[in-house]
This record gives structure tokens, C-alpha cells and sequence, in this order.
């Protein structure tokens, strides 16, 4: 089973509606997914659970998560983590269990600077887990925008973090689909939005695998 953590000890990142988009595109292609939601205020976990289908297994879960991750391992294939802005315990711990984690960062100077304590934090945990990857991912942004270009540009130079080659933008399309529980990817076939997370998606397997 493949752990993909979402975290940023910075709130307002867009986390739990990426990682509820993903959760819900990768089940979509018949891959069997779970996603664990350790962030007290249970965004994901309540958002998900009016849903009537059983597409994904949802899990709140705010302790012992090394051993819940190991108790579901041999059922799913994908475990996505959507994580708290501020313990760091809970954070650490997740991350420590991930193969991959994705920081979400929005096209802000202050967001930006913000990021280190989330940085400083995955360093810290690849000491335990070596083999851990990580990512930023430029989330909540006017596209095609010279300034979210040169924000990005800064944030590979601060942080030596290599950068998604995805990026989400500041869309209605997000907003609409979760209040129904559902993904951009079951709501707006057609749209932007949709294209972003299968894109995104894709992007995620690809860097998976090559981990072997």
C-alpha cells in the first residue's frame, strides 16, 4: 500500500479539498483506496460521509496511526493522510509513514515564507524514512500568472524542494462538488477542474513507481 500525505502547518492551503479530489480520482479508476483523516475538525471524514456509495473507505483517526496504516495495508492499494495545520505530532507521524508527501502552497510571499516550519519538519522525518519523497504543489492559484511563475521559482530556490509539474487552480468547480461529497472528476467531466486532478493524478503514480 502506497501512504500520500497532504501537509502545510500553515491552514487556508486548500489540503483537504485536494486530497478528497484525489482520494476520489484514484477510486474512480478501480483502484482501491482509503483515506485517513487525523484533523480534529473532521473536514474529509464529514464531507465524504454523505456519500451513499462505499467508492472509498473514510477513517478519522487521531492516534496510533502507524498501527491503524497497518491494519488496512493488506485491503488498499492508495492510503492519502489529510492532516492537521498544527499538531505536530500528528503531522510527524503521518509523514513519517508516507511514501510520498505533497505540500500544498498558495502563490503568496507570506505563504511561502510560512512553509519552512512544514519543511523543516519533512526533513527532520526523512532521517527516519530515507526513502521519503516530497513535493510542493502550487494550490489555490490564478493561473498563468507572471507572479505565481516567479513565486514558484522562489519557492524551489528557498527550499531545494522539487516543484509538481500541477497546479491547482482557485476554482468554483472545488467548492461546488464537495458539498455534495463528490469529486470535480464525477461533477465536471468536462472542466478545468477536472483536468487539473487527473493530471495531478497521473503525476503522483508516476513519481510512485519510480520508487519501485
Amino acid at each position: 500500500m502506497k501512504v500520500i500525505s497532504l501537509a502545510n502547518q500553515k491552514g487556508g492551503c486548500g489540503k483537504s479539498t485536494i486530497i478528497m479530489n484525489l482520494a476520489l480520482n484514484f477510486a474512480l479508476q478501480k483502484r482501491r483506496v482509503i483515506l485517513f483523516d487525523t484533523d480534529p475538525q473532521q473536514s474529509s471524514y464529514e464531507t465524504l460521509h454523505v456519500r451513499e456509495d462505499k467508492l472509498l473507505k473514510v477513517v478519522a483517526v487521531y492516534s496510533d496511526i502507524y498501527q491503524t496504516l497497518e491494519k488496512y495495508e493488506p485491503y488498499y492499494d492508495y492510503a492519502f493522510i489529510d492532516t492537521p495545520p498544527h499538531d505536530t505530532e500528528i503531522v510527524t507521524i503521518s509523514v513519517v509513514c508516507s511514501d510520498l508527501v505533497i505540500i500544498p502552497v498558495q502563490d503568496s510571499p507570506l505563504d511561502i515564507r510560512s512553509t519552512r516550519v512544514t519543511v523543516d519538519l519533512i526533513g527532520k522525518a526523512k532521517l527516519l524514512n530515507p526513502d521519503l519523497k516530497s513535493y510542493f504543489l502550487l494550490s489555490r492559484i490564478q493561473p498563468q500568472t507572471i507572479l505565481a511563475r516567479e513565486l514558484a521559482e522562489i519557492l524551489e530556490r528557498r527550499y531545494e524542494t522539487a516543484l509538481l509539474k500541477t497546479q491547482i487552480s482557485n476554482r468554483v468547480a472545488y467548492k461546488y462538488s464537495l458539498i455534495y461529497g463528490k469529486s470535480v472528476t464525477e461533477m465536471f467531466g468536462n472542466d478545468t477542474a477536472n483536468t487539473e486532478m487527473n493530471n495531478l493524478s497521473e503525476e503522483i503514480v508516476a513519481i510512485l513507481n519510480q520508487q519501485g
